[in-house]
């Protein structure tokens, strides 16, 4: 049978022991805004247009008036 004990650097280790970072914390960013209609355009090329269910149903080869529900 395997010898189930950890290795010493996987061994639980008490909180005393733990090396925790020193030196200066997290930078926080400044705050940005930006121009909506610039963000649009950024992101235009993204939109996909789908056509409507009529215009689907409109594109099959038997296709008969859209009935609607």
């Amino acid at each position: 049978m395997e010898d189930c004990t950890l290795s010493r650097e996987y061994k639980l280790r008490y909180l005393a022991e733990i090396d925790f970072p020193t030196g200066p914390g997290p930078v926080s960013h400044s705050v940005r805004f930006y121009d909506p209609r610039d963000v649009e355009a950024h992101f235009s090329a993204l939109e996909v247009k789908r056509p409507s269910a009529e215009e689907r149903w409109a594109q099959k080869s038997d296709a008969e008036p859209f009935p609607g529900v």
